[in-house]
């Protein structure tokens, strides 16, 4: 008797949800979906085993190709000026970090060298 009551209850409060949701206007949206496109949506998918063909091939790399021809049209390329005046910065900073190492290296070889003696 007991079990009845319990599912008496189940059934009643699965009916007054069902309501309570077509009163509101609020459904399930995968509800809303029929099973049927959602199938051939899967269906439309390619698989993983079919390989592009050569004529695919060679489209994607022309592609690939403009596009990088495209983008090394937007570079900014230094002129020589430019290039030489980069060039010598760069081998002053070099040359000054190596005298600033080489004067460190030093100091600290006299030091141990001083508490080793």
């Amino acid at each position: 008797m007991a079990v009845q009551k319990k599912d008496h209850k189940k059934a009643s409060a699965a009916k007054e949800t069902t309501a309570t949701k077509e009163a509101s206007g609020a459904e399930n949206k995968k509800d809303a979906v029929p099973k049927d496109t959602a199938k051939s949506v899967a269906k439309k998918e390619p698989s993983k085993a079919q390989k592009p063909s050569v004529s695919d091939r060679a489209g994607s790399v022309s592609k690939y190709l403009r596009g990088v021809q495209n983008e090394l049209k937007k570079v900014h390329w230094p002129t020589r000026k430019e290039v030489i005046t980069y060039t010598g910065v760069v081998l002053a900073s070099v040359a000054v970090v190596a005298v600033v190492i080489w004067v460190l290296d030093s100091l600290l070889s006299l030091g141990v060298s001083a508490i080793i003696s």
